[in-house]
C-alpha cells in the first residue's frame, strides 16, 4: 500500500536538522511563506538549507540559523514551494484543431524536428514552475534522449522521468507505428525493449473503443477493451517483476480492467462512477485528470506562444481566454464540463486521489489548478495535488513532490498567495531544478 501524506501529520517537516559543515557549498532560502506540498497550510518566516541537488535542512527561521558563508536567496516577500510535478506529459506533442489526428502527425516527423520541439515545450515547462515531467508515451525513444540531455545540462528543463514507447495494440489507442503488440508474450517482450532502453516506468493505452479507422469511436462489447485481459495482466506483471510501475490510458470502464490488472496509477480517469471510485480507493489508486487536452479542438496558438507571448502568464491567459470563450459559444461543451467537474467534486469528497498533468498543453498546469478549484477543491487543495499528490500518485514521492530533507531541491517561488488565489500560479519568480537556479532563462 502507498504512504499517502497527511497535513496532519506533516508538522515534522519544519523540523530542526543538522546545519552543514561546510557554508559554502550550502545555498540558504529564505521565504516569506513556505507552501510545502504536504497539503499543510502555508508556514510563515522558513529556511531550507540546499546542499549540491538535494533538501538537507528544513525549518523556521527561529529553529535554523543560516551558516555564515552560505550563498543567500531572500524570497521573504514571495511564497515559496516545490516545484510542479506534470504527471501526463508528452514533450514533442502539440495539439491543433485536428486532435488525435494531429497528434499523432506530429510524431511521424523527422526525429530531429521532434526534438527541436521538445526543447521549446519543456522550457515552456520549466519556466511555468514545472521541476518534473513524468512522461507517458514518445516515439523513438526521445523522451530518453531528452531526459539525458536535461541532465547533462545541455538543454534546460525539468527533471524528466521517461516511459519510452508507447504500448498499444493492433486497432488501439497511439501512433501506428506502435499499434503492433498483440499476445502476452509480445507485451512482456515489450516491456523488457523499453526496460532496456532506460525507462522509468511505461503506459498502457487501454481504450473501451476504436479509436482508429472506420471504426473509429464505436464502443466495444461492455467490459471490454483493445486489450484482452491476459495481454494486460502480462505487461503490468512483466513491469512489477522488472521493479517499475504500470500507468494506463483509461477511461469509464476500462478504468476497472487497469485496477484490478495491478495498474499503479491511471492517466485521464473519464466517465467516472461511483462505483469506478469506489474500486480507486479500495486499491489505493490514483488518477490524473488532464483538462487542457480538452481545449485542443478549438486552441491552435502555438504561433502565439513561440512568436509573441512575452513569458507564461501572458501565455496561461491566452489559453484561459480561448476556453472561455469555448465554454460561452457551445452549451454542449459547457455541459460537458459541468459533468465533469461534479465527477472530480465526488472523488474528492471520498476521498479519492485526484492528480493533475497537462498531456501536451506546455505550460498548462496553472489551468490546471485552476480547473480543479471550479470542481470545488480549495487553492491549497489544488496546489497540493499538483506537488505531493501527484508524485504519490505516479511513484516519485520519494525524490520529489514535497519541500522535505532529502528530497531534490526542487524549489519555486510565486509572486502571490496561490494557496488564496490560485491564479496567481502564473507569476513564477524563481526557479530552482536541483539545487541550479534556472531563473535567469529568458521565454523565448
Amino acid at each position: 500500500m502507498k504512504k499517502w501524506l497527511l497535513s496532519t501529520l506533516t508538522v515534522s517537516v519544519l523540523t530542526l536538522y543538522a546545519i552543514p559543515t561546510n557554508a559554502q557549498d550550502v545555498t540558504a532560502i529564505r521565504a516569506g511563506r513556505l507552501i510545502d506540498g504536504t497539503g499543510s497550510p502555508a508556514h510563515k518566516d522558513a529556511i531550507i538549507l540546499v546542499r549540491g541537488d538535494r533538501i538537507e535542512a528544513v525549518g523556521s527561521a527561529a529553529e535554523i540559523s543560516i551558516p555564515r558563508g552560505a550563498h543567500v536567496i531572500d524570497l521573504s516577500e514571495h511564497t515559496v514551494m516545490p516545484g510542479i510535478v506534470d504527471a501526463h506529459a508528452h514533450l514533442s506533442i502539440r495539439p491543433d484543431v485536428r486532435t488525435l489526428q494531429g497528434q499523432l502527425e506530429g510524431m511521424t516527423q523527422p526525429d530531429a524536428k521532434q526534438m527541436a520541439r521538445i526543447a521549446r515545450n519543456i522550457r515552456v515547462q520549466l519556466l511555468s514552475g514545472v521541476t518534473s515531467l513524468y512522461v507517458v508515451g514518445e516515439v523513438h525513444y526521445n523522451d530518453i534522449h531528452a531526459a539525458e540531455a536535461v541532465a547533462d545540462g545541455v538543454i534546460p528543463g525539468p527533471r524528466i522521468y521517461p516511459s519510452g514507447n508507447f504500448i498499444s495494440t493492433t486497432a488501439g489507442h497511439g501512433p501506428a507505428e506502435y499499434r503492433t503488440t498483440n499476445g502476452p508474450w509480445e507485451m512482456r517482450t515489450f516491456v523488457r525493449q523499453n526496460y532496456e532502453m532506460g525507462a522509468h516506468h511505461m503506459k498502457l493505452t487501454i481504450t473501451d473503443r476504436a479509436r482508429v479507422g472506420p471504426n473509429n469511436g464505436t464502443q466495444y462489447a461492455p467490459g471490454e477493451s483493445n486489450y484482452t485481459k491476459e495481454e494486460i495482466d502480462a505487461a503490468v506483471n512483466e513491469l512489477h517483476r522488472l521493479g517499475i510501475e504500470a500507468t494506463a490510458h483509461a477511461n469509464g470502464e476500462s478504468i476497472r480492467l487497469a485496477v484490478e490488472a495491478g495498474v499503479n496509477s491511471i492517466q485521464h480517469g473519464g466517465n467516472l462512477t461511483e462505483e469506478l471510485m469506489d474500486l480507486l480507493l479500495e486499491h489505493d489508486v490514483g488518477f490524473v485528470n488532464t483538462y487542457t487536452i480538452g481545449y485542443q479542438s478549438v486552441f491552435n496558438e502555438w504561433g502565439f506562444l513561440d512568436n509573441e507571448a512575452d513569458g507564461i502568464q501572458a501565455w496561461t491567459d491566452r489559453g484561459r481566454q480561448v476556453h472561455k470563450r469555448a465554454l460561452a459559444e457551445n452549451d454542449r461543451r459547457s455541459q460537458r464540463r459541468t459533468d465533469r467537474l461534479g465527477q472530480l467534486r465526488r472523488a474528492n469528497e471520498k476521498g479519492v486521489h485526484v492528480g493533475i498533468g497537462t498531456d501536451s498543453m506546455h505550460g498548462f498546469m496553472p489551468l490546471e489548478m485552476e480547473n480543479l478549484v471550479a470542481a470545488g477543491f480549495s487553492p491549497l487543495q489544488a496546489i497540493t495535488a499538483a506537488t505531493g499528490t501527484n508524485a504519490q500518485i505516479v511513484g516519485i514521492a520519494d525524490e520529489v513532490g514535497t519541500i522535505e530533507v532529502g528530497k531534490y531541491a526542487d524549489i519555486i517561488s510565486i509572486d502571490g498567495r496561490p494557496d488564496e488565489n490560485v491564479e496567481d500560479m502564473g507569476k513564477v519568480s524563481f526557479l530552482m531544478v536541483g539545487g541550479r537556479i534556472q531563473t535567469s532563462l529568458s521565454f523565448r
